[in-house]
């Protein structure tokens, strides 16, 4: 067949690279993939696949190929140009000046940056994303609906005491006026946080059956604020913000029955207790928390660099729980938060994130690996075939590499720096 130019057209591709590494036990070097009509046919040795007929080659012998990665939390409304204020140790004024910036875009510029952040997330090997929707949330789920990217957009809320009526009725409208599933994006429901949001936010949120998101123990004033109600968290709702109100009650699900010596991890999850809820960040956690979070079934998004750009990360506090956590049966997968928290400018990639634990922590890369493949599908309910090698997959990467075994080649990779390409490109289910 040719095309109209004289060109042949290749609809069979077989590309040869230097080896094919899955999570979910495909371990080959050297390595084929098979590739008709830019959907991956079959994957394994160059004995396996053997020769096929009028296939174009393409040599990627020095590259590793892996599944597309999944970031499942991510903010793609904070991707337009700016200027964005850099994170760092003032997270109140931080919040107060994204707030503002927030408040002057228009949809047509919150449009603009979530293409913008769907590219450079498509630029960083992503094929699978947890979005929080930016406001207007419509807008934001149609742009990753019209992208090759998979997985969910999560419309996010905020009340506290006597605001939690109007945000319930605000949520509820929202998620009626967009179709729960539609071309490989889910529509699910974040309730910003519990320091933004009141336990009766959390529950009709959790009555929906909708896909859950929330931001946990993010900072350490979290906890001064749940359960005193007091510290710098307080001042910005009281002071920065004005939604502060005599309806708030103090602990946090004081009124849904919690015992007062409970931790605030412990009253928030509860709250979402066997829903599977994702709660990102989770940087500060009490003694016995670990086994709160397992009993509830809630799974942990850990986004390194985000917590590294705050100051919550070694060596000026201690390590991250996720390990203990993930020790314990939970389902622990990785996150970017939002451009601004980044130090690649050039793009959104949990392969960014896998490195800063490999070089900065030791973690094997298979662990990483999996965290950001079949874990993340996990936790944004996408069938692990489509982070497996295999007919399903949705997109493949390719990183450069110069050792020699799949295991070896993913670490290498880790070690250096360097953009990820598309061997195969991800197509939305």
């Amino acid at each position: 067949m040719t095309a109209t130019c004289g060109e042949p057209v290749h609809k069979r591709r077989l590309i040869r690279a230097g080896g094919l590494l899955d999570a979910a036990g495909t371990e080959v070097a050297p390595g084929v993939v098979l590739v008709e009509s830019d959907r991956v046919a079959a994957a394994g040795t160059p004995e396996s696949i053997g020769s096929v007929p009028d296939a174009e080659i393409v040599d990627r012998t020095g590259e590793l190929l892996v599944p597309g990665l999944v970031n499942a939390h991510c903010h793609l409304d904070l991707s337009g140009p700016g200027p964005w204020p850099p994170a760092g140790g003032d997270y109140r004024g931080w919040v107060g000046r994204v707030r503002s910036l927030r408040a002057e875009a228009s949809e047509a510029q919150v449009r603009r940056a979530v293409r913008r952040g769907i590219a450079l997330s498509l630029a960083g090997g992503t094929s699978c994303i947890g979005d929080i929707a930016g406001e207007p949330p419509a807008a934001s789920i149609e742009e990753l609906r019209r992208s090759p990217l998979q997985g969910t957009a999560f419309v996010e809320c905020f009340g506290i005491g006597s605001g939690q009526p109007s945000s319930i009725e605000r949520m509820l409208g929202q998620l009626s006026g967009c179709p729960a599933d539609e071309a490989g994006v889910r529509v699910g429901v974040s309730p910003h946080a519990p320091y933004s949001c009141g336990p009766d936010v959390f529950a009709a949120a959790a009555s929906t059956g909708r896909q859950l998101s929330t931001h946990l123990a993010e900072t350490k004033g979290e906890a001064d604020l749940l359960l005193l109600g007091s510290g710098p968290l307080r001042e910005m709702l009281e002071k920065d913000i004005g939604v502060w109100n005599e309806g708030v009650r103090i602990p946090w699900g004081t009124e849904t029955g919690m015992p007062r010596a409970a931790s605030p991890v412990a009253r928030v999850v509860a709250a979402m207790s066997g829903t599977g809820a994702l709660c990102a960040h989770m940087n500060y956690l009490g003694h016995d928390d670990v086994d709160c979070c397992v009993a509830a079934g809630i799974r942990l998004v850990y986004c390194p660099r985000a917590s590294a750009s705050f100051g919550h990360a070694p060596p000026a506090v201690d390590p991250h729980p996720w390990l203990a956590l993930r020790e314990a049966g939970l389902t622990v997968c990785l996150g970017t938060d939002s451009l601004l928290c980044l130090d690649t400018p050039e793009r959104i990639s949990v392969l960014d994130d896998m490195r800063l634990l490999y070089r900065r922590d030791g973690v094997d890369p298979m662990i990483l690996l999996e965290m950001a493949t079949i874990a993340g599908a996990d936790a944004l309910e996408i069938p692990r075939a489509a982070v497996s090698l295999g007919p399903s997959v949705a997109g493949l990467v390719a990183v450069r590499s110069s050792a020699t075994t799949p295991v070896g080649m993913l670490a290498n990779a880790l070690a250096h720096d360097g953009p990820p390409s598309w061997a195969v490109q991800p197509t939305s289910l």
